[in-house]
């Protein structure tokens, strides 16, 4: 299966499941493919830091969204920079089933968010999808990010949209409609 499809299956099933149930297929899939070794290395990478710091920046991303007419929060990062990341506070916004993403360049404010080194040496060492270990690494690695994301806003009890991607990602992720 093309890493894509896998990606539109992620989408669906972060409205259908838990985080923990969506880490875990993610889990499998990679350890059934990769080997034990790379999923428990990419599972046993502590998010705690990473976490905190996407919580300071979303509060920061959330205090603007209050003060002004936001439609979405979108959240990007790219896997080829140290998983450098930014929250991008947006005045428009189209639902995924509209299929059309092009809100989420148009911002009105931008909040820088944490970087992950330890991701991004796992993601460096395997590419992002030329061979199926790396498709299924990069699985791993992009859910891990998105529910560290998740498990974020739902402890924050986030109001708005909420969006994330990796950079260049077509379509990007609804965390929250």
């Amino acid at each position: 299966m093309d890493i894509f499809d896998y990606l539109e299956e992620m989408q669906v099933e972060l409205f259908q499941k838990s985080f923990e149930e969506i880490e875990a297929k993610y889990y499998r899939l990679c350890s059934t493919i990769a080997g034990d070794n790379i999923a428990a290395r990419i599972r046993n990478i502590s998010l705690d830091i990473f976490q905190t710091k996407l919580k300071s920046s979303l509060q920061e991303a959330l205090h603007i969204a209050n003060k002004q007419s936001v439609e979405a929060i979108y959240f990007e990062y790219d896997m080829d920079n140290e998983w450098e990341s930014t929250f991008f506070i947006c005045d428009e916004y189209s639902s995924l089933s509209e299929g059309d993403d092009d809100w989420a360049s148009e911002w009105i404010g931008e909040i820088e968010g944490p970087l992950n080194k330890e991701l991004a040496q796992i993601y460096q060492e395997n590419g992002f999808d030329a061979t199926e270990k790396a498709k299924v690494v990069t699985l791993l690695l992009v859910i891990r990010t998105v529910t560290a994301l998740g498990t974020v806003a739902e402890s924050m009890k986030v109001n708005v949209p909420l969006c994330i991607g990796f950079h260049d990602q077509d379509p990007i992720m609804r965390i929250k409609e």
